[in-house]
């Protein structure tokens, strides 16, 4: 049974308090003691921290002037109560003094008889030490038994037991998909629980304390690798230890996070089933119902999906060699983050790719954020893809067998980002791009970028000029010679220059609409092709 703090209604109850008197404060008598202090000083301010429960003989109130500054110095420094020793100095306290005192709900106790202060310090530090002590030894105690009961089956809701029957009070602990609480009889308050949790899950600052339904709650994330997977919390309607409450169930978290993360290390485990539809998807491999069946809910069968696809580059290829830890480590990451915002994730990890086909719940869907989801994205790929930052994700698909289809896209948009010619993520945003990477197949692009600008190339292979980059950043600067000279780092009157030479090469409307356009999409098929067939001689050399 837990050991409350100590009190100013609990300190009254001992003998050495059997002669004292209270005349203020009666509602505040439950104010917390963390010590006992003899003050026998004016200048007190410099000599007190907050909680402590002063004694004097009232030397400090003689001076009339500074009585009320004295009083309202203890209350403002949250002391516990302020106890005086009538006969020595002071025969009675000032009225004002005790109207300033009950205002604030503040305690002044007195002793209309002589008391020894040595003897109520003593007693009253010595029922602080012990029930810190106690209070230790039982954190102990319960980190111990919270370490015991994660390794037995139903770990969690023992643990909220082991909680409840200690505080005495109601314990629950929530995630996105699953509750537990302890007595059995608190479903109704868990909901509520859930309910408020859900419409501040925003808020800036982490919800330590919070009332629902009249009712007080302590309550503590519970995290894996610094993603909250679930919230703890303890009903503390009138409880006395906040400070333990803390102690206690960030103990209990430690242990709950524990028992996640080694169900979900098993629940990864058994994921292969999931890698091995993937590749099946993607090598377009007849699939019996059954299998999808047995590895895809019910639900995905009817709901749309995208796929994401992040490359591995040699750096991530070493840590990948490491074993299956990093591997884990990723997955336990990635699933619940998905799952948070309401997909289903289907992942797979082979050795050069990070392939997640998400399913999606038709009625979320209007409520995705993606610019939010995929700022999210380009932190985790930040951070354990450190080679690269960058990742593709395919366009909307209804059904399993367009996975072929969402893989070309995914990895059309890596292509581009690796290149730099494009700053997006999602397959939709891409632009021309969209007519221009089929065509690549083909001999037509070649032809397409021989009749637009062969005889700029050609003037460029002569000369050794630049003026196909001159064109396409002026016509990326919208033709502002200022911003294209500056991009360029050259002076305008060279500028003016190179474009007489285009104008002489391509026309003098080349800059007309129609026209303008058919340049910019044979120089953007012009880049892609060059670094396409550039990337394509490096695979070979290294096949080599």
């Amino acid at each position: 049974m837990v050991l409350g703090e100590l009190t100013v209604e609990g300190a009254l109850k001992r003998h050495t308090f059997q002669h004292a008197k209270v005349l203020t404060g009666v509602n505040g008598l439950n104010r917390v003691i963390k010590w006992c202090h003899i003050l026998e000083v004016k200048d007190i301010d410099l000599f007190i921290n907050g909680g402590e429960l002063i004694l004097t003989t009232g030397i400090g109130l003689l001076d009339s002037d500074n009585q009320r500054n004295y009083v309202d110095t203890l209350i403002n420094k949250q002391t516990a109560g302020l106890c005086i020793e009538l006969g020595s100095f002071l025969h009675e306290i000032p009225s004002s003094l005790l109207s300033l005192a009950e205002q604030h709900n503040y305690p002044i106790i007195i002793f209309e008889k002589t008391v020894r202060f040595i003897d109520i310090t003593q007693d009253l530090h010595s029922l602080l030490i012990n029930r810190h002590h106690q209070n230790m030894l039982d954190l102990d105690r319960l980190s111990q038994n919270f370490n015991k009961l994660s390794l037995q089956p139903n770990g969690i809701l023992k643990i909220l037991q082991e909680l409840s029957i200690y505080f005495q009070r109601p314990c629950f602990f929530i995630t996105s998909n699953e509750k537990y609480y302890y007595p059995t009889n608190q479903g109704e308050t868990e909901a509520s629980i859930r309910e408020f949790i859900d419409n501040h899950l925003n808020e800036p600052k982490s919800l330590s304390t919070f009332c629902v339904n009249n009712k007080s709650f302590s309550m503590n994330t519970v995290q894996v690798f610094e993603q909250v997977w679930g919230y703890l919390l303890i009903e503390n309607n009138k409880f006395p230890s906040t400070e333990l409450t803390a102690l206690m169930l960030d103990r209990a978290s430690i242990a709950i996070s524990h028992i996640l993360l080694r169900n979900r290390t098993i629940e990864e485990r058994k994921q292969s089933d999931e890698a091995e539809l993937i590749h099946s998807l993607l090598n377009l491999e007849t699939l019996e119902s059954n299998q999808l069946k047995n590895i895809l809910p019910m639900y995905c069968f009817s709901h749309s999906f995208r796929l994401i696809c992040w490359p591995l580059l040699e750096e991530e290829h070493g840590i990948t060699r490491k074993g299956d830890e990093f591997k884990l480590y990723l997955l336990t990451l990635l699933r619940p983050f998905f799952k948070k915002i309401g997909f289903h994730p289907i992942i797979s990890y082979r050795h050069q790719e990070l392939i997640v086909m998400i399913y999606m719940n038709p009625p979320k869907i209007k409520k995705v954020n993606w610019q939010q989801i995929t700022e999210k994205l380009t932190e985790l790929t930040e951070a354990y893809f450190p080679a690269q930052a960058f990742f593709g994700i395919s366009s909307i698909h209804q059904e399993p067998i367009k996975a072929k289809t969402a893989y070309e896209e995914a990895k059309q948009i890596i292509l581009l980002k690796q290149k730099k010619l494009i700053n997006c993520h999602h397959y939709e945003q891409i632009g021309i791009y969209h007519l221009v990477l089929p065509l690549l197949k083909t001999s037509i692009i070649k032809e397409y970028i021989h009749i637009h600008l062969g005889k700029v190339m050609e003037y460029d292979r002569l000369n050794n000029s630049e003026l196909l980059k001159t064109l396409a950043i002026y016509l990326d600067c919208s033709g502002n010679k200022k911003e294209a000279s500056e991009r360029l780092f050259i002076v305008r009157q060279t500028l003016y220059h190179r474009i007489d030479k285009l104008e002489g090469i391509l026309g003098g409307n080349f800059m007309d609409s129609s026209n303008r356009l058919a340049i910019e999409v044979a120089i953007k098929a012009f880049y892609l092709e060059e670094e396409t067939m550039h990337v394509t001689e490096q695979i070979i050399a290294d096949v080599k």
